[in-house]
């Protein structure tokens, strides 16, 4: 009899850990779940200055391609892009550089380049876009 007490009671303990535990492990499922499943990418904008001029640099550190990107300068016209891909995957780079010649006296500006992209392989199916601050040598006021 003390062995079916003892059984009863290992079973009321596992109910009474297991049950709460799926209550708070389905909240949290429900609450933060959905932001960890999603495939999409996370663009980061980087700049290197060089004699010869400014290297840039987008790299794609999220967890899904970026279709049909485009880089620019904000307000500039859609065919005044900097840089374009067709497709930048996971981990991937898209790197270009603009020769401008040292300029005297020259000091460190902050300016913001414009991405353009799709996350999805239709480009029609919706856009995104955002926007990534750099530094820059003044010598890149004059372009």
């Amino acid at each position: 009899m003390s062995s079916d007490i003892g059984g009863v009671m290992v079973l009321w303990l596992v109910l009474w850990l297991v049950v709460p535990w799926l209550f708070v492990y389905t909240a949290v499922r429900v609450a933060v779940g959905h932001a960890l499943d999603r495939v999409k990418p996370r663009l980061l904008a980087e700049t290197q200055t060089t004699p010869a001029g400014v290297a840039f640099t987008v790299t794609n550190v999220g967890t899904g391609p970026a279709f049909d990107l485009f880089v620019r300068w904000p307000g500039d016209a859609a065919e005044g892009a900097l840089a374009h891909s067709p497709l930048l995957g996971v981990n991937g780079k898209l790197e270009w550089t603009i020769a401008a010649a040292p300029a005297p006296e020259e000091v460190e500006k902050a300016r913001s380049l414009r991405l353009d992209w799709s996350a999805q392989l239709d480009p029609a199916r919706g856009r995104k876009s955002a926007v990534q601050a750099v530094l820059v040598p003044s010598r890149l006021d004059r372009q």
